[in-house]
């Protein structure tokens, strides 16, 4: 079970509703707890918008960080650990260097709706905290599941105009032999094999053998996060690998692919 703080200065409102969102939606995976720099006791508002979203407020209450450290240390007989910790404001943010010990520290600068008259602002906050946990869940719930693979290792495949195409060109066609992507990409046999060493190397490739041939896939494994930025790149330049892909089309014909074969 992966653990999770939540810190905002007041503790009233942003970092409750996270607590309560995180334990009651995605209690399978986390434990959430919350915390602020300087607690001011939670905003009634808050208490009203959870029960309006068929959400429990029960154990919720407004703490320091070293209020939530005794009680956990009473709870579990050891010094609070966090696998995640949020930041919630910006002034919470300026505190990271008095956090307990943390896996991983993030910041999402959320306005503060207890600073606001009315609910609208707790409903807008309440909704952006929907959409975050919910992506923040989706790439960080199992991280052991998946490669972990260092950003900067896949963001050098990425900026390599040959090895980004050859990436495209394989998730749009699930999985493509040396051939077909030297014939789409009207390179040499010797420089593809170079690129698509490297992008096996890193593991953001993997083959499959069928007869006499090797075709290249995505690894299964790729982190969620690796796959999702590829899929964007490919979906936010539609044009980008248009000649490559007019060229695989051509590939298809029965007379083209004998003659390539016969050609190795």
């Amino acid at each position: 079970m992966l653990s999770v703080l939540f810190l905002c200065t007041a503790n009233a409102a942003r970092s409750q509703l996270a607590e309560a969102l995180v334990n009651q939606r995605y209690a399978q995976h986390f434990v959430a707890y919350s915390a602020g720099t300087q607690p001011k006791g939670i905003d009634p508002r808050t208490l009203r918008l959870l029960e309006t979203h068929g959400l429990s407020i029960d154990g919720l209450s407004s703490k320091t960080i070293h209020q939530l450290d005794l009680q956990l240390q009473q709870q579990h007989g050891q010094p609070a650990r966090f696998d995640f910790i949020i930041t919630l404001c910006d002034s919470a943010k300026q505190e990271c260097t008095l956090l307990p010990n943390g896996a991983a520290i993030l910041h999402w600068n959320l306005s503060d709706p207890a600073a606001e008259p009315g609910t609208a602002l707790f409903e807008q906050v309440f909704s952006e905290l929907e959409l975050r946990l919910a992506e923040f869940v989706r790439f960080n719930h199992n991280p052991t599941a998946a490669l972990q693979l260092p950003p900067i290792e896949v963001f050098k495949q990425f900026s390599d105009n040959t090895r980004l195409q050859i990436l495209m060109l394989i998730e749009d066609e699930l999985r493509l032999c040396v051939n077909q992507l030297c014939f789409a990409l009207q390179e040499s046999q010797p420089k593809i094999s170079r690129h698509l060493a490297l992008l096996r190397e890193c593991q953001l490739l993997s083959t499959t053998r069928q007869g006499q041939q090797v075709f290249y896939h995505l690894n299964p494994l790729l982190p969620e996060w690796v796959a999702q930025t590829l899929s964007t790149t490919r979906m936010a330049n539609p044009s980008y690998i248009n000649q490559p892909l007019s060229r695989i089309r051509e590939w298809a014909s029965p007379e083209l692919l004998t003659r390539l074969i016969n050609q190795d």
